[in-house]
């Protein structure tokens, strides 16, 4: 259950607020306005004075478009006060100096103002950071929030009139609460304040719901004893549904005492749908009051729910939970079965593996990845460059195979704009992922040793972006013996050359040297020319079309274009970054030319027909890249007669009757 932080009426405020709220709540700081502070404001150099209109209303509605890193640093007064006690994710010392202030400045008390702030709460709500958008506050914010008042109660000792006030307040906002969590904050205040747990049953008695409120409360009750008799009121109940035993089990976490009964009963939930609520619980509780000799029986049972979860799950809150608390057990048990555990969750454990792929740099930024063989994988990647990428692992020996096969379907149009080729060799592969997202792959790491390629298949890319996972049985022992690690070209056994312009310059020069037309027609097919040039007919539709280059360009400046790509880009396949100015929203891709100057047209993958993106020119900043769509180094794995070869190719326009090449060659 949420509840939305409080709306207030958009009309007036905006019409009293439109001049002056945007430098109200983004003002520089005022160096003349050096107030002193104390402990509580010792993460601020100084203190921010800002203007803030006489209404309360808007007063608060000026502190509530503060960031909390700011809000912390303003200037005091009684606005701030009200915002630092319903903002989320403060330190506690925050509140509790704003309960003095208010208490300073109104000439109260730190219990007045402590109660009226719950009330505003109730009414009111949380309050978010500006920066977490329109969602609403989640249960276990609201649950931080509320700990902190339960604990600034009890920093303040109210007098005997106090007490009843309280007292008279709480009985209120028990029954009748309305923000989520104000009912157990009011049954927690209850009973520490009358130190018993008798009129707070019989209140919650009233009501089924109120049940569920008053096991909630539980864990912020200060005594012990009474903590116990509620648990002793709990066991003696029978549990109507699914929210009150959960909140029962919740509340055995902090119950004192009682360790072998609690351990039993919580292990009773293990086959039941609240199985997550008693792990947690389990992992609140010290294991070395729990009968020993029933804890390798109950690693057992924990290890076989464990195996059982998909690997996605074991990443998340109950998978790590369960993880968490087996890793505490290892230490309860014998050092053989100890071993064994430790061994057994390492092939259980989720490996998770962060990868980005590199601005502008056409590369993962992990070259090799050692994985045990079995074991759960989880890579996240994030696209931190301006083009879309992929993850796609493959068998061994077959990344040639995969990222040629991805090329060709840039040319017949049948990727989908996933340009992951249907064969045997593919083994797992993610979405493509556009510029600034992230996406998850979970698998399992095969059984087989080897070398698996790791790439990236959007066209022509995987020549350069690529990595290599080693699979391995022992992959603590491959570390140990392969330190440093061999570099993902020795282990996928890539040779490459480093081709010097001068020398293949010269070449090109030798008259008498004929070329291969069947060489150089494999070289533009698999070092992803094909995907974004047509020649002779054949070929993408991306970049320009090359059948006329040779009669336009001699062969050392086709040469250089091919080895730096970037350093001449024709305009009409430049990439850009737009940012919108609005929304804040960067898109990549191709400009596309338009008679009207004030129109701009954006392709964001040009390797699709998709429709453009379409901007006015007065609403975007756009930023051109430096870097040409085709990257560089695509012929580090060819040698230098292959390069000369393709140039050769380029030349003749795919015509094997051009006086360029061997007529031998072409006549068999």
């Amino acid at each position: 259950m949420s509840w939305p932080s409080h709306q207030i009426t958009r009309g007036p405020i905006l019409a009293g607020l439109m001049i002056t709220v945007a430098w109200i709540a983004f003002a520089p700081e005022n160096a003349s306005t050096k107030e002193s502070r104390d402990n509580s404001t010792d993460e601020c150099d100084e203190l921010i004075d800002i203007y803030l209109p006489e209404n309360p209303q808007y007063a608060d509605y000026v502190m509530r478009i503060q960031y909390s890193d700011r809000l912390i640093c303003l200037a005091r007064n009684n606005a701030l006060y009200r915002a630092l006690l319903r903002r989320v994710g403060l330190d506690r010392k925050y509140r509790k100096e704003a309960i003095l202030g208010l208490a300073a400045a109104n000439d109260t008390n730190a219990i007045t103002e402590w109660l009226s702030a719950v009330r505003r709460l109730d009414q009111d709500g949380a309050e978010l950071d500006p920066r977490a958008g329109d969602r609403d506050t989640s249960d276990d914010e609201w649950n931080s929030l509320l700990k902190d008042y339960v604990a600034l109660f009890a920093d303040f000792k109210p007098s005997m009139s106090q007490k009843n006030e309280i007292s008279s307040a709480m009985v209120e906002l028990a029954v009748d609460g309305h923000a989520p969590g104000i009912r157990k904050l009011a049954y927690a205040t209850l009973v520490n304040l009358d130190s018993g747990l008798d009129r707070a049953w019989k209140l919650a008695n009233q009501s089924h719901s109120d049940i569920v409120d008053i096991f909630a409360a539980g864990p912020w009750i200060s005594s012990d004893e009474i903590k116990q008799s509620l648990y002793a009121a709990g066991l003696s109940m029978e549990m109507g549904d699914a929210s009150l035993e959960r909140q029962f089990i919740r509340f055995l976490a902090t119950v004192p005492g009682h360790d072998t009964e609690i351990f039993t009963l919580l292990q009773g939930y293990l086959d039941t749908p609240l199985q997550g609520e008693a792990i947690r619980s389990l992992l609140a509780r010290d294991p070395e009051q729990w009968p020993l000799e029933s804890v390798a029986n109950f690693v057992d049972e924990l290890t076989a729910i464990y195996s059982l979860l998909p690997p996605k799950a074991r990443t998340k809150g109950e998978g790590k939970q369960l993880v968490a608390l087996l890793e505490r057990l290892v230490d309860y048990l014998p050092n053989d079965e100890g071993a064994v555990l430790r061994a057994r969750l390492e092939g259980l454990e989720v490996m998770e593996i962060a990868v980005m792929a590199m601005k502008e740099q056409m590369a993962f930024d992990k070259d090799v990845i050692v994985l045990q063989a079995g074991q759960p994988v989880e890579i996240t990647f994030s696209n931190n460059d301006t083009m879309p990428h992929n993850i796609v692992i493959a068998r061994p020996n077959s990344m040639e195979t995969v990222g040629i096969a991805a090329d060709q379907l840039a040319v017949l149009q049948e990727g989908a704009r996933r340009y992951v080729p249907d064969i045997e060799e593919v083994l797992y592969q993610s979405d493509m992922v556009e510029s600034g997202r992230t996406t998850t792959l979970s698998f399992v790491a095969p059984e087989e040793e080897g070398v698996y390629p790791m790439l990236c298949t959007f066209p022509g890319h995987w020549l350069k972006m690529f990595s290599a996972l080693v699979v391995t049985h022992d992959k603590h022992a491959y570390v140990a013996a392969n330190n440093p690690l061999p570099s993902r070209d020795t282990l996928l056994g890539i040779k490459n050359y480093d081709h010097e312009y001068p020398m293949l310059v010269d070449s090109l020069r030798k008259q008498d040297e004929l070329r291969s037309f069947e060489k150089g027609k494999a070289a533009f097919n698999s070092r992803a020319c094909v995907s974004c040039h047509m020649v002779g007919g054949k070929g993408g539709r991306v970049g320009p079309e090359l059948t006329k280059l040779g009669e336009k360009q001699q062969s050392h400046d086709i040469l250089r274009s091919i080895l730096y790509p970037s350093e001449k880009i024709d305009p009409q396949y430049a990439k850009a970054e737009i940012e919108h100015l609005e929304s804040g929203k960067v898109y990549a891709g191709v400009l596309i030319p338009q008679d009207d100057p004030d129109t701009i047209y954006l392709v964001e993958d040009p390797l699709t027909e998709c429709e453009p993106v379409v901007f006015r020119r007065d609403e975007v900043d756009i930023v051109p890249l430096k870097v040409s769509p085709m990257p560089e180094g695509l012929l580090r794995r060819s040698s230098p007669e292959e390069v000369l070869d393709l140039v050769a190719f380029l030349v003749a326009g795919g015509d094997p009757e051009h006086p360029v090449f061997n007529r031998a060659e072409t006549d068999e």
